[in-house]
């Protein structure tokens, strides 16, 4: 499966494991991601997004292992569109351009659970990836690319491959078989500290391997450990809703 090593003597197993160990001291963890990705709708397309990050370990969610607050600006980073916020129970994602907030009681309606709603946008959930990935390393391709910088530090780059496969697993998704899938994904890691700080993907189909899609995520200014606000950051009760629209939502 290819297992490489890397500079240093140190090979991509071992670098995923201190990535995994180095996550496991952080509590809180601050900072902000640019991304841009193709358009799902239209793949000649390239979105762009800006997020802040307020996040803290949240052992016992199956979801995405998170208290979090973040914020989404679309074309400019000074203006937020979009918010969400959870504090473990309660999800409330808040469109300040229509003035609506949609409510996901996770109480209420327990099969949100079952629901991925962060996708892989936190270090916990790569942490939990990383430990997916070596228990089940058979069913990944495994190598490093040549050691690259980002934010001025010096990285490993770890490339991480699917075959016929698809989603890489998060706290409440799955590894699924999708024939004629392919996927790399780089992961860029401080070979300071071993946090992650950058990914690169792509994806296609062995049928149409012209036509692929990609994602690439930065993260910057990284605060670990700070003390927060809890109560201001994941806070959903109704006085952070005067002035919205509220829209209780059910599973579908």
């Amino acid at each position: 499966m290819g297992i490489q090593a890397c500079r240093q003597n140190i090979t991509t197993l071992e670098i995923l494991k201190k990535t995994i160990d180095s996550i496991d001291t952080i509590e809180t963890i601050i900072y902000k991601q640019d991304m841009r990705r193709t358009n799902p709708q239209n793949p000649n397309d390239t979105i762009f997004r800006y997020r802040e990050m307020h996040f803290k370990r949240l052992v016992s969610d199956s979801i995405v292992g998170v208290k979090g607050h973040w914020y989404m600006y679309i074309n400019d980073k000074e203006n937020v569109i979009y918010e969400d916020i959870f504090d473990g129970n309660r999800l409330i994602r808040k469109n300040n351009k229509d003035s609506v907030a949609r409510i996901y009681d996770l109480g209420k309606f327990p099969d949100f659970r079952k629901k991925h709603f962060w996708g892989h946008n936190t270090v916990y959930g790569m942490q939990y990836e990383f430990k997916y990935i070596l228990a089940n390393s058979n069913l990944y391709s495994i190598s490093s690319k040549s050691d690259t910088t980002m934010n001025g530090q010096a990285c490993y780059q770890i490339v991480i491959g699917m075959t016929d496969k698809m989603t890489m697993p998060g706290f409440s998704t799955r590894l699924e078989d999708n024939k004629g899938s392919i996927s790399k994904t780089t992961y860029i890691i401080d070979k300071e500290n071993y946090y992650p700080i950058g990914m690169k993907g792509e994806s296609y189909s062995s049928i149409n391997s012209g036509s692929k899609m990609f994602m690439e995520q930065l993260y910057y200014d990284i605060q670990i450990n700070h003390d927060i606000d809890e109560h201001e950051l994941f806070n959903t009760t109704e006085e952070t809703l005067v002035g919205f629209e509220k829209k209780e939502m059910k599973p579908n």
